[in-house]
């Protein structure tokens, strides 16, 4: 995966804030989540923090919305691009895995945001993430006016599909630190684990 680096579009300072921002979210939440600890590892004072980011709530979501649109984006392009449903799902999951697989900090922060109700977004940030559901309903359906997917619900395909990437790599996370004393299975190889995915998004679309 390489070296882990903010969005392009953050620069400097400003960089350097959201990557330690994201790796505390991730590992504390948002209401155990220090800004004075921020601060340190990004190396600035906490009146930058605020210059960039206003406050903490949207410095969190701003963590939470690079994730959906960069795979928003790269949903809604498979989807209006061209080629077979059956292609593009497998595109839909490689991006959704490739682009959680950029920011570790991402699924153990929407785990929990999820958890609690998501109490912290806002009407734009919903919509954000609708979209990436949006393209794959529109995968689903090409798929089912082309003959080749069952008539199935898009949106409980959909909730199948994710949990299970977020799972994925929220345990690498916890495997990372404490996989000696955890006493759980090894972790599983990305490639592996991108082939499973494609199978089991086949077989919640395959026609009986």
């Amino acid at each position: 995966m390489g070296e882990l680096q903010a969005p392009t579009a953050i620069q400097g300072t400003a960089a350097s804030i959201f990557m330690a921002a994201a790796e505390e979210f991730a590992a504390h939440g948002f209401d155990a989540a220090g800004v004075d600890r921020i601060a340190a590892r990004a190396s600035v004072n906490k009146a930058m923090i605020y210059y960039h980011f206003q406050n903490k709530r949207a410095l969190y979501i701003e963590v939470l919305r690079d994730m959906f649109r960069s795979v928003g984006a790269r949903a809604r392009a498979i989807a209006d691009g061209p080629g077979p449903a059956p292609a593009k799902l497998d595109a839909w999951i490689d991006a959704v895995i490739d682009e959680a697989a950029q920011r570790p900090w991402f699924p153990p922060m929407m785990l929990r945001e999820l958890a609690a109700g998501a109490p912290r977004f806002d009407p734009d940030t919903f919509a954000m993430m609708n979209g990436v559901f949006a393209a794959v309903k529109d995968v689903i359906e090409q798929g089912q006016r082309e003959g080749v997917f069952a008539v199935v619900d898009p949106l409980m395909t959909h909730l199948t599909i994710m949990p299970p990437i977020l799972i994925f790599f929220a345990r690498a996370r916890v495997l990372a630190s404490h996989h000696e004393s955890s006493g759980l299975a090894a972790p599983r190889q990305l490639d592996d684990f991108r082939r499973h995915m494609r199978r089991a998004a086949h077989q919640l679309v395959a026609r009986s």
